[in-house]
């Protein structure tokens, strides 16, 4: 989902500073270095998840030079990322009937240890048939204008966006939102120690006297009086 097509969920940050006068080079090197790396069904370890930078037009295309994401001023990317997990009532499946196969050949039970190994081989066989599901999300960053956009409002693939983010650029970001603008709002107008001294009313504690049951209002309100 994203910038091109899909549904136009949108989540907008800040990025906190510009980046440095010779950021191309530093840039491409920071998103080959954080490119996904494709799940291999082989492995030995057992890798269920891998998350990285793939091309905005092509989630295949990880080969990333400065010139495919880089595009008038913007950088353009997508988060993707890859999950390669059998499914577990599978899983449990093939476990029973290899379990019933396997005991009535050796007219004994199978211990703890050898449910553990055995599970552990179908899972890595079933690794081998079972194709990863990808998931990308798109990325705009506006450079000059120090803007943010992300193309999803999934907590899990926002959270995971912020973490590779700050692993390849080494910027800090911030949410854009009612907390943002009015952080910026008290720092243009000289505004910031008495927005920190702020305090809620009463009614935003307690609620309306008379629309809702509200026994401690009048206790709140002579407490932030004080």
């Amino acid at each position: 989902m994203g910038l091109l097509s899909g549904s136009m969920a949108l989540r907008r940050y800040r990025v906190l500073a510009p980046p440095k006068a010779d950021y191309r080079e530093q840039f491409e090197k920071a998103v080959r270095a954080h490119a996904l790396v494709p799940l291999d069904p082989e492995s030995s370890r057992a890798e269920e998840k891998t998350v990285g930078w793939c091309s905005l037009y092509d989630e295949n295309d990880l080969d990333l030079s400065f010139h495919k994401f880089f595009v008038e001023g913007r950088i353009l990317l997508s988060l993707r990322v890859d999950v390669l997990k059998p499914p577990a009532a599978e899983v449990k499946r093939l476990l029973k009937q290899r379990q019933r196969e396997l005991e009535a050949q050796r007219k004994e039970p199978l211990s703890a240890s050898a449910l553990r190994e055995l599970k552990d081989m179908i899972v890595l066989d079933l690794r081998r048939r079972t194709p990863p599901k990808t998931r990308t999300v798109d990325m705009e960053w506006l450079l000059d204008e120090q803007r943010l956009y992300f193309f999803s409002h999934s907590k899990a693939m926002n959270e995971a966006f912020l973490r590779l983010f700050a692993e390849t650029f080494n910027i800090a970001v911030d949410l854009e939102g009612p907390g943002f603008w009015a952080r910026a709002l008290a720092e243009a107008e000289s505004l910031t120690d008495p927005l920190g001294q702020a305090r809620p009313t009463a009614e935003l504690l307690g609620g309306f006297v008379g629309l809702r049951p509200c026994p401690r209002a009048v206790e709140v309100e002579d407490v932030w009086s004080k």
